[in-house]
This record gives structure tokens, sequence and C-alpha cells, in this order.
């Protein structure tokens, strides 16, 4: 498919590689970022969750959709995984 340049003023789909997508992937990955940042630093998950940052970056449904993703677990899984190598006598 080709992009008609004149229309855009150049700018390709209006400046944003996931246009077709939308805002979601930015959005995820910011709360995906602070979630396991948050875990890291020794937050429970019942207590991230209750924040007001996580509250204010979508609705229920969605940060439960962020929290429950492959990669996401992931990343909460291996934060487990070192903190116990690191109690490890």
């Amino acid at each position: 498919m080709l992009i008609d340049r004149r229309r855009t003023n150049g700018r390709g789909l209006g400046g944003n590689p996931y246009y077709v997508f939308g805002r979601r992937p930015f959005r995820e990955a910011r709360l995906r970022s602070y979630i396991v940042g948050q875990h890291r630093a020794g937050r429970p998950l019942s207590e991230i969750v209750a924040d007001p940052y996580v509250r204010r970056c979508g609705s229920e449904r969605f940060y439960w959709r962020v929290i429950q993703d492959p990669r996401t677990l992931e990343a909460l899984e291996r934060n487990v995984r070192d903190e116990i190598r690191s109690c490890a006598p």
C-alpha cells in the first residue's frame, strides 16, 4: 500500500508508527514498567494495584489485563527468583 506523502505532510501516518493500534502499547509499557519497578523495590502486588498512579492509568480492566500479560508475569517471576537467590545461603 502506498502512502501519499503530500496528504500527510511527509510525516507518514501522523508521525505515529503505531497509528493503527492507537496509544495503548505505550500506556501498557509504562504501566508494566511501573508495576515491575515497584515490585522490584519490595512492594507487594496488592499494594501496587491500590496505588493512585495505577488507578489513574486506566480502568480496572485495563490494569488487570496488563498485570496478566505474559511479559508482566515473566518480569514479576524473575524478580521473585532473583530475590530468592539473593537470600539463599
